[in-house]
């Protein structure tokens, strides 16, 4: 190695590390910022909860990398820039490309370190974390209800206390809306003024002992149709349980393990796609080819009647259905003649009948009419069925092929924003934390935004996975390319100001 490569990474190094720590406590802190009333106060101990931002910070390593490349690239080439040695490197004869090669080395292995903390780090941080934080709060069910508070962590159930004792089992003013009924207009309440909420020791049970309360429930009238009928029950004591199998753990609250999709590696999302591939090809096989009419028996019989000029031996059912249907032919023959066609052509004239169905009496119409109307809407039923899981399966599919492609693409972006933040830096000739850091952030909010921006636009069908995951991508990499011709040709943005200028004043002036 090289002096030059050598003083490069000396520089690289301290910048390096300092922007990746720095990178990592403000994502994590916009993490506590937002989720900490999740957190505290339910009797999780320090040893959990740093635990807890342990495999959090683990799982944003990903999304921490690039901006520490950005930061420590501008900071790097900003300095020497600054104190001229960038200028002494290049009347030395040494291009810029050259003095960068140490630089592009390293944004390279952040490249490779990223895509392993995509792909083994994070999927495992992610299951970590929603393992841990499940086990945390189904040890105390009570300790996720808090005063004053409606908790929707029960399925079905709607839970508010008013007060509880510093115990965590007493309470007071407890309300609680059951929302089990299919018709989510009618009224099912419970109150009670005071009680005591607790689990049993090696159970899988919520148990909450309530004194003195009403429930309200409102029944629907079997009576008159439009009309309800309304139960209010008084107690004097009501124990009322609640499977923890139903403690239905939210994890999107805490913006981890939202998907299964998060806790797969780049091998099991491909297995996934595939198997969504798979599974949408059957599918429509099963659920619409072979259940919608199409494939009828002539179709079978031309098909075997194909495979016989290949030598091939019609099978025995295909044969006797093919007898069948000659029979019934040759019986359609033999009652036509027995009919006058003058006085048929008489009796239906087509010219003057809205539908076939006329032609029939008018009780086996209705009997046809019912019997072709309850298979119209059997077969409708099936067909909307299929397309509703076809577009489940297109949807998913399409997650988990952005997730995929978002592990390559977060890992090139290392390298696009090294030549992003060592062209600016030598261009603007500004080192330390002042305005190299303003630049990192733009450019990384712009990352951010397009990334966001991409899945929105897949999340909706209006975008590919494939391209929301290459979005910020293909709209950095012209920048990269763009202020990197400016540094390599010893240029500044005078003339993209001059221009940005005029076209200012011209529309001003328009």
């Amino acid at each position: 190695m090289k002096k030059i490569d050598k003083l490069i990474l000396l520089d690289f190094i301290p910048p390096y590390l300092i922007a990746f720590f720095v990178a990592e406590f403000v994502l994590v802190m916009q993490f506590l910022w937002k989720y900490i009333d999740e957190i505290v106060g339910k009797g999780i101990s320090l040893g959990v909860l740093l635990e807890l931002i342990f495999y959090f910070a683990v799982r944003i390593i990903p999304e921490a990398v690039p901006v520490t490349i950005l930061i420590a690239s501008v900071m790097v080439f900003g300095n020497l820039a600054e104190k001229y040695e960038l200028s002494s490197m290049k009347s030395a004869g040494i291009s810029l490309t050259r003095i960068m090669l140490a630089g592009v080395l390293l944004a390279f292995l952040t490249s490779l370190f990223s895509l392993f903390a995509s792909n083994y780090l994070k999927p495992r941080a992610n299951y970590k974390f929603f393992k841990r934080f499940l086990s945390v709060r189904k040890q105390d069910a009570s300790l996720n209800i808090e005063e004053g508070v409606f908790s929707y962590d029960f399925k079905n159930f709607t839970i508010r206390v008013g007060e509880k004792d510093k115990d965590g089992e007493g309470i007071q003013d407890i309300l609680i809306y059951d929302n089990s009924d299919s018709d989510k207009k009618k009224l099912n309440m419970l109150v009670a003024n005071d009680g005591r909420m607790y689990s049993p020791p090696e159970s899988e049970l919520f148990v909450m002992d309530l004194n003195d309360g009403e429930q309200y429930r409102e029944l629907n009238n079997t009576k008159k149709k439009d009309s309800k009928a309304f139960i209010r029950t008084k107690f004097k004591s009501w124990t009322k349980v609640f499977d923890m199998s139903d403690f239905d753990f939210q994890a999107a609250n805490l913006n981890s393990s939202r998907k299964k999709f998060d806790l797969l590696n780049s091998k099991q999302l491909k297995m996934g796609i595939d198997s969504f591939e798979r599974k949408k090809a059957e599918n429509l096989q099963s659920n619409f080819y072979n259940h919608s009419g199409i494939l009828d028996i002539e179709e079978q019989v031309e098909e075997e009647e194909d495979k016989s000029k290949e030598q091939i031996t019609l099978p025995k059912k295909v044969s006797e259905a093919i007898a069948k249907k000659d029979k019934q032919v040759k019986d359609n023959k033999s009652r036509a003649k027995q009919r006058e066609p003058r006085q048929q052509l008489e009796e239906y004239s087509l010219d003057t009948l809205s539908s076939l169905i006329y032609t029939f009496k008018e009780s086996d119409a209705k009997s046809i009419a019912r019997s072709t109307k309850y298979l119209s809407d059997k077969k409708e039923e099936k067909v909307s069925y299929t397309l509703r899981e076809d577009r489940s399966f297109t949807y998913t599919k399409s997650r988990y092929t952005l997730r995929l492609h978002q592990m390559y693409s977060w890992a090139l972006i290392c390298i696009v924003f090294l030549f992003i933040g060592a062209p600016l830096g030598s261009i603007v000739k500004k080192g330390g934390y002042g305005y190299p850091l303003l630049i990192a952030i733009v450019f990384f909010m712009t990352f951010i935004v397009l990334n966001i921006m991409g899945e929105k636009l897949n999340k909706t069908g209006q975008l590919t996975a494939i391209l929301a995951a290459w979005l910020p991508n293909l709209v950095l990499i012209p920048f990269a390319i763009f202020i990197s011709y400016k540094a390599l040709n010893d240029s500044d943005f005078k003339g993209v100001k001059a221009f940005t200028g005029k076209l200012l004043s011209r529309f001003k002036s328009g």
